[in-house]
């Protein structure tokens, strides 16, 4: 009774929507797939690595990432002036209190 007039459902029970399927649904697998590998297991024990499966680490000046840190805004987090940031605290707000 429970199931028709509040959605009272068991824990990993399917619920039946009457659906009109071009398939049989308990035959067919919904979600994501990915494609299969071959020797995984033994690809993941092999201590080289292939130098194309991994992005090239790229070296920069200090300078750069100062400058980007100091013009560009992140949301959220008040402006980068250069002068360094002081610890405000977790209840620490900007602006003045609505009345």
């Amino acid at each position: 009774m429970y199931k028709r007039t509040h959605g009272n459902y068991a824990p990993g029970e399917q619920k039946a929507r009457n659906y009109d399927w071009n398939f049989n649904p308990s035959d067919h697998c919904f979600g994501y797939g990915e494609k299969k590998v071959l020797n995984g297991a033994a690809m993941a024990l092999h201590n080289e690595r292939l130098e194309e499966d991994f992005p090239k680490t790229v070296i920069i000046k200090k300078t750069v990432e100062d400058h980007k840190a100091v013009a560009n805004d992140m949301l959220g987090v008040s402006k980068n002036l250069g002068q360094g940031q002081t610890n405000r605290g977790p209840d620490f707000v900007h602006g003045i209190k609505n009345v």
